[in-house]
């Protein structure tokens, strides 16, 4: 037995500039009818001949389901045929789909590069949505200084959106001068278009008076024009002026009525607005299921008054049944938004343990909405002030570069900056930027350093870490001994990687005395966190090993091979080709229906164990008879003499 292992343009505008070509006429008829499906049908061979015109117009039609179920992968078929052509709604249409990962793989990059075709054409809607990346980072590198000039650009060509956007940034001076006249005047005018957002938020400016004179009045009848948009931040903002009679009189059931509108579409606020009023019977009548129910809907959301509320209705039994537990569940998530908000309070005084914790509520969510970028301007704050703590969590922050923009080089430095306070997880960070040179020139001598230091604070990655390079002699003699006395650490407290590595060193005796029952207990702790490697090679020891009293076991062997290749590991996948030619076809069922079992989280090594026990029963009822699937192994030579396995890498 060999063993080696190894938005769209009218219809007629699109048509009067095509040339003139077999059903068009028709295709030109049938949609103005209304008559999509045979609009569809005559006008599809037209758009196949290359007419961009018409290629856009079956793009919008697959995605408004015109004629046809609704289908943005052809939507973006026709949009890209006609778009590559050089037509400009085309192209913008096509990052949108793009942008939002309809029909296409989301990619803001692809978005970006269709947006700045389409913009360099004039289209407003196209230099708007680059502007708004370039705001935030997302595909482009983040630059408020280019986000200003499109915006700005789009602006003065009379677009809305562009209009209300650069009132925002203008309003908070992010990237920009803040001048809330400025940004006054550009919601009016964009409020005057009809764009909803400007209206909501020229509204608030005259109830406040910034950058206008206050008058409650018109901020009444623009929040009006907004809510009636549908436009859920105006209804709810429109309620509280009805609850409050600015504006206009008092009432309390136009109030309910406008908290309704936005608690429906999931404005928290108006969520928590509503059930007080159905607790109270103030607005509505009084009913405290409906009470109970907008209050979860809110304190799902993290509404810390809402969660206090629903909290209460447990703890009375009223509108839910009574419950002291779940009472107690929710006055504690409460207790955490009020967290989130001391936190803010002694952070935003420049105390830097409270902006740094602050930044860890944003990062995590909790009590607080999820928001990288936000819990990167916590960090930097404390960070800047000398907080370890934070200055590790920049730098993780600008490593991943999620949310904010991928700084390598400042993620190194504010690595350095905690690691030289003894932060563990900077320097286990700092070190394997110096193994790979991510940020810094590669140096594995400082990457060692770093490891170590880290390593001897109990941090297991930098444990593992430090013992791939002793084994493999970088920036260090190379010193199995060392390897894995740092590799068993790491494997004590539950590194996967580490476990396998030392499994490793145990069959081959590396360092070690060589131990079959050691890297076999070694190999199943990591098998059972589905390391690859330890899948692969517990499977080889047990379809090529006859030692130690381990017997060979194809079907066990196959199905620890077909986890491993389920992950995509190309040497199980090559192994699995191997066993296949040893087994029968029941087998092979039997080996796919144990790893089916064996991919249960948290039953991987019950399985084994069974299906060995199991083995062993039949065996000792058949005495001496062969069952299928199992052979009586034969003694092999020395692994590392004769070849006949596929030796692990250690690797990180």
């Amino acid at each position: 037995m060999n063993k080696h292992f190894a938005t769209s343009l009218i219809l007629t505008s699109l048509l009067l500039a095509a040339p003139a070509m077999a059903g068009l006429k028709e295709g030109r008829a049938a949609y103005g009818k209304g008559d999509f499906a045979s609009a569809l049908q005559e006008l599809t061979p037209v758009a196949e001949q290359g007419n961009p015109g018409v290629q856009l117009l079956l793009g919008d039609m697959y995605k408004k389901g015109q004629g046809v179920v609704p289908d943005f992968s052809q939507a973006a078929k026709w949009y890209a045929k006609a778009a590559e052509q050089g037509n400009v709604e085309a192209q913008y249409n096509l990052g949108t789909l793009y942008d939002n990962g309809q029909g296409v793989a989301q990619d803001y990059s692809a978005a970006a590069g269709w947006y700045q075709k389409a913009a360099a054409q004039g289209s407003t809607a196209a230099q708007t949505s680059l502007g708004l990346m370039y705001q935030t980072g997302r595909g482009v590198q983040q630059d408020f200084a280019q986000a200003s000039a499109l915006l700005t650009q789009a602006a003065k060509q009379g677009n809305a959106q562009a209009r209300t956007q650069l009132a925002e940034i203008t309003q908070t001076g992010v990237g920009v001068p803040q001048n809330n006249n400025q940004a006054a005047a550009l919601f009016r005018r964009a409020a005057a278009q009809g764009n909803a957002e400007a209206q909501y938020n020229f509204a608030n400016m005259l109830l406040t008076g910034k950058g206008v004179g206050r008058n409650l009045i018109e901020a009444a009848q623009w929040q009006r024009k907004s809510a009636e948009q549908g436009y859920a931040r105006a209804q709810y903002a429109l309620g509280l002026m009805y609850q409050n009679g600015q504006g206009m009189p008092q009432d309390l059931g136009e109030a309910a009525n406008w908290f309704g509108r936005a608690a429906e579409q999931g404005i928290a606020d108006a969520q928590y607005a509503l059930a007080t009023m159905y607790q109270s019977g103030r607005g509505v009548g009084k009913d405290f299921i409906q009470s109970a129910n907008w209050y979860r809907k809110a304190a799902e959301q993290g509404h810390a008054a809402a969660q206090t509320g629903l909290a209460g209705l447990y703890q009375d039994g009223r509108g839910v049944p009574k419950d002291p537990a779940q009472a107690a569940m929710w006055y504690q998530k409460a207790g955490e938004q009020q967290a989130a908000s001391w936190y803010r309070k002694a952070a935003e005084q420049g105390d830097a343990e409270a902006q740094f914790g602050l930044g860890r509520l944003y990062e995590q969510g909790n009590g607080i909405a999820p928001d990288l970028a936000e819990a990167a301007i916590w960090y930097r704050k404390a960070a800047e002030q000398g907080h370890a703590g934070a200055q590790a969590a920049l730098g993780q922050l600008y490593e991943a570069g999620v949310e904010v923009p991928q700084n390598l080089t400042q993620a190194a430095m504010w690595y350095r900056n905690a690691a030289e306070q003894g932060d563990m997880n900077a320097q286990a960070s700092l070190g394997l930027m110096y193994a790979k040179g991510k940020g810094v020139d590669k140096d594995p001598a400082q990457a060692l350093s770093w490891f170590r230091k880290a390593a001897e604070q109990g941090h297991v990655t930098a444990q593992a870490n430090l013992g791939f390079m002793y084994y493999n002699g970088q920036g260090v003699t190379q010193d199995y001994a060392q390897a894995a006395q740092w590799y068993g650490k790491a494997a004590k407290q539950g590194n996967a990687d580490a476990m396998f590595s030392l499994g490793g060193m145990y069959e081959n005796g590396q360092g070690v005395t060589r131990d079959l029952n050691q890297a076999i207990a070694q190999y199943r702790k990591a098998a059972a966190k589905y390391n690859v490697g330890a899948l692969n090679n517990l499977g080889v020891i047990y379809y090529s090993y006859a030692d130690q009293h381990i017997r060979q076991d194809n079907v066990l062997a196959y199905a620890l091979h077909n986890l491993a290749r389920a992950q995509g590991n190309p040497l199980a996948a090559g192994n699995l080709n191997q066993i296949e030619q040893d087994m029968k076809p029941e087998q092979i069922a039997q080996a796919q229906e144990l790893s089916r079992r064996m991919n249960v989280p948290g039953r991987l090594l019950a399985e084994i164990d069974r299906h060995l026990a199991n083995v062993q029963q039949r065996k000792q009822a058949v005495k001496g008879d062969k069952h299928d699937g199992e052979q009586e192994a034969k003694p092999v030579a020395d692994d590392s003499k004769s070849g006949k396995r596929a030796h692990r890498k250690h690797k990180r």
